[in-house]
């Protein structure tokens, strides 16, 4: 699990493949995430770092 220290959020990665109607369900799921009190990083690249959505500092990784 991704959080960031600044934002003191868990910060969730999420792989999206751009499709007719996707940003309708994106919203929907972001404002979902934000209800839970998380981030999302929507298409990271492929190898860490990775940088917080919200402040851009990097994540750290808490499973380590």
């Amino acid at each position: 699990m991704l959080f960031c220290q600044n934002c003191k959020k868990e910060v969730v990665i999420y792989g999206v493949s751009h499709s007719p109607g996707i940003d309708e369900a994106l919203k929907d799921l972001r404002k979902q995430m934000e209800e839970e009190g998380k981030l999302i990083l929507f298409n990271p690249p492929p190898f860490a770092p990775y940088h917080c959505p919200n402040c851009g500092s990097e994540l750290e990784d808490i499973n380590k």
